[in-house]
């Protein structure tokens, strides 16, 4: 019997990397503007603003692209940028199956390539590394990287969505389990 269709609300927030890059970006433009001010070369005013408003967005940037809220429901997943802004949904039509990926703090760079809001290659997880959710299996490539849709905010547990297309999905919500079972539920629900 086909489940119910989940709706599902979770959220991922910035790590120790992500709120990392949050604080160098506004400690540089800092910086950069102090550096300027101390000059004091007349009609460098404007350009002080101007430098530290691009600073003020960059971190805004980083930090909407870490702090989001997503929801799962019968069309997929959708992220909210920030919590307001809504991205493409990830269609629920292209998802095989859903596992959960343990992500080492060491090996975050390595395997994801960084953290935030992207589209990137990222290297094949061993089995070791893998939970099946629900009556799943768990999945693997013989390919040493694939390419994904991330959205992975710090290291530890992960949702991993394997697609249909050639490519998968990760995301690090701050309940892997919930959010794993709502995509779950949401693809036996398609069948």
């Amino acid at each position: 019997m086909r489940p119910a269709p989940p709706f599902y609300v979770g959220t991922t927030r910035p790590g120790m990397v992500g709120w990392s890059r949050i604080v160098i970006t506004l400690l540089s433009g800092a910086a950069l503007v102090a550096l300027m001010w101390m000059r004091a070369l007349p009609g460098l005013g404007p350009l002080l603003w101007a430098v530290l408003a691009l600073c003020v967005l960059l971190a805004l940037w980083q930090w909407m692209r870490l702090w989001t809220r997503f929801v799962v429901d019968d069309r997929g997943v959708t992220v909210s940028l920030g919590g307001f802004w809504p991205q493409r949904t990830w269609d629920v039509h292209d998802f095989r199956s859903v596992q959960l990926r343990e992500v080492p703090a060491s090996q975050l760079g390595t395997t994801v390539g960084g953290v935030g809001w992207r589209r990137g290659l990222v290297f094949t997880p061993q089995a070791d590394d893998l939970t099946a959710v629900g009556t799943g299996r768990i999945r693997t490539s013989d390919q040493p990287q694939e390419r994904y849709r991330i959205l992975a905010t710090k290291a530890g547990t992960m949702v991993e969505i394997i697609g249909r297309k050639g490519v998968n999905y990760l995301l690090s919500p701050e309940d892997p389990q919930a959010t794993a079972a709502a995509v779950d539920q949401a693809i036996r629900a398609r069948r």
